[in-house]
């Protein structure tokens, strides 16, 4: 189903390009990351213990400064203002989680005669419930603003 997906926006996407609608193109994509954050959300909300879930959450920091960045060439484009301003507002969430990332060197054990490369690094994410709420807040009020 993902790779079903993967290959239809890539479709759509190289469509919009080359009739010089890529803006469109970056609306597609916020507009899905989106749905998908509000539907994480709403699951977390009613699973407040789910600390893995709550860092899935907080992993969208990184997304969300991804689009933001894709945003910035289109300053100029009145359309796409007022949606930026509204992701500098879940941004502003975002900002209150911290994602620290420790490196550790890799280690190689063979397994069955197969080498395997093991990562040792980790990555902490530093979300609370209250975050995770907020989170949920701001994105309810984007979707609402597009979906009216």
């Amino acid at each position: 189903m993902l790779l079903i997906t993967t290959l239809n926006f890539n479709h759509i996407n190289h469509y919009l390009q080359s009739q010089s609608r890529d803006n469109l193109s970056v609306l597609l994509l916020t507009g899905g990351w989106l749905e998908a954050m509000q539907i994480t959300c709403q699951t977390a909300a009613t699973n407040p213990g789910n600390k893995e879930l709550q860092e899935k959450i907080g992993e969208q920091k990184i997304i969300l400064e991804q689009i933001l960045l894709l945003f910035s060439v289109y300053q100029n484009d009145t359309n796409m203002v007022g949606l930026a301003a509204d992701l500098e507002q879940l941004k502003a969430a975002f900002d209150k989680i911290n994602i620290n990332y420790t490196y550790k060197e890799s280690t190689m054990e063979v397994v069955d005669g197969v080498a395997i490369i093991k990562d040792n690094s980790t990555t902490t994410i530093d979300i609370t419930p209250q975050n995770v709420e907020e989170i949920k807040n701001i994105t309810n009020s984007i979707r609402t603003k597009i979906i009216s």
